[in-house]
């Protein structure tokens, strides 16, 4: 069966996936208060550009969903392609509006090819983890049957960690007080934020050492490892601060070959809420087929 594959740009694919013919991006967007609009993107230099500004901004820009006009596109030049069945893919629904509003222009075309959506219960390396996973079930012959609850199982398994870049990043977005950033600042204090199993943002900790950080992971890594064995992976995402996060890869265990890590770059959409020198770890969890 001829399949597609829709994923939202928060995925940041890497050029060998988003060159394939069959994956379809949707792009969410941040809106500068002057009322400019860009396209989220996974280009390197935009990504590095963005955080390069961010800093400047004295309000900070706000994030929306793909427009149901691009959504419309998309499904148009699938059915004009040919496809069959199509997997939706996107950053998790309690994050952004954009997979409700997939599934409700889906049923306008139903009748012509069917949609199956996975609500990756998080963003970034968890998408394109789970984008991987798909084409690697396709490619081994399961259906949709098995694909789909094996990939929410996936989503489920993942778990997703954001260190903060910028306190006064917290602040600008109303997330915290000026007074909280100044005493965390003070203190050096890091909050560490975790995408919790119902794809929803909490503080899970407040660490204050570089050395407690990389003890924090590594602890994190090894009941993984422990739970799952090989098919557990570990995958990075940073807001230029690359260095950093291959540094924290490498101290999760002596078996991880920092330059074998995927790292790539949390698109401005994702940035604009957590800073410049952000940094998401991602542990990943192949599907058991």
């Amino acid at each position: 069966m001829k399949t597609a594959i829709i994923v939202d740009s928060t995925a940041t694919l890497p050029e060998d996936l988003s060159v394939l013919d069959n994956i379809y991006q949707i792009k969410l967007s941040v809106i500068f208060p002057d009322g400019e609009v860009r396209e989220d993107s996974s280009d390197p230099q935009v990504i590095a550009n963005f955080y390069e500004e961010l800093p400047s901004f004295p309000v900070l820009p706000t994030t929306s969903q793909p427009t149901n006009g691009q959504i419309y596109e998309v499904y148009e030049s699938i059915v004009a392609q040919g496809y069959e069945q199509v997997f939706a893919i996107t950053i998790a629904k309690k994050l952004s509006g954009t997979l409700s509003s997939l599934e409700g222009i889906a049923q306008e075309f139903s009748d012509r090819l069917t949609t199956y959506t996975i609500d990756a219960l998080s963003t970034s390396q968890v998408t394109c983890h789970l984008v991987r996973e798909c084409l690697r079930l396709l490619d081994s012959g399961y259906d949709a049957a098995t694909i789909v609850p094996a990939l929410q199982q996936a989503a489920l398994d993942a778990e997703t960690y954001v260190i903060v870049g910028s306190l006064d990043n917290l602040v600008k977005g109303g997330r915290l007080s000026a007074a909280g950033a100044f005493f965390g600042n003070l203190l050096k204090i890091t909050p560490l934020l975790e995408i919790n199993q119902e794809g929803v943002i909490e503080v899970i900790d407040k660490i204050r050492t570089e050395r407690k950080l990389k003890e924090k992971f590594k602890g994190i890594y090894d009941a993984a490892n422990a739970q799952y064995g090989d098919r557990v992976h570990v995958a990075l995402a940073h807001g230029n601060a690359a260095e950093r996060a291959k540094e924290i890869a490498a101290s999760m265990s002596p078996n991880i070959v920092a330059n074998d890590v995927p790292i790539s770059g949390l698109t401005p959409v994702v940035g604009t809420h957590v800073g410049q020198g952000c940094i998401g770890v991602f542990i990943l969890v192949d599907v058991d087929l």
